[in-house]
């Protein structure tokens, strides 16, 4: 009887790279953004100087995100706990002793 070529072994399969559609999107987005802001900054030149405006907001929200949620948030927290503890602290010392405990 004649033997039948044995199966080689399957190499592992890579998994396929995604396209990068969502960078594709976006930059076609800005490009476009930025072409009829330009068509139209020749006819009005004022609509520069609100886009440049509105990067100036853009700009101030993030670095108020990061001061207020990155650095001065846990100050916060931790100076609501300290004045926790220092109420707690201050309401069992103020608690007068029950004078019938001591002869």
């Amino acid at each position: 009887m004649t033997e039948l070529p044995l199966p080689r072994p399957r190499a592992a399969r890579q998994p396929e790279a995604q396209p990068p559609t969502v960078a594709i999107a976006l930059f076609v987005g800005f490009v476009l953004t930025a072409a009829f802001v330009g068509l139209t900054a020749v006819i009005i030149p004022g609509v520069l100087l609100m886009v440049v405006a509105g990067f100036g907001m853009v700009l101030l929200f993030v670095l108020q995100y990061f001061l207020w949620a990155k650095w001065l948030y846990p100050i916060v927290i931790k100076m609501e706990a300290d004045s926790l503890t220092a109420s707690s602290l201050s309401t069992d010392n103020s608690q007068p002793e029950n004078p019938e405990s001591h002869p």
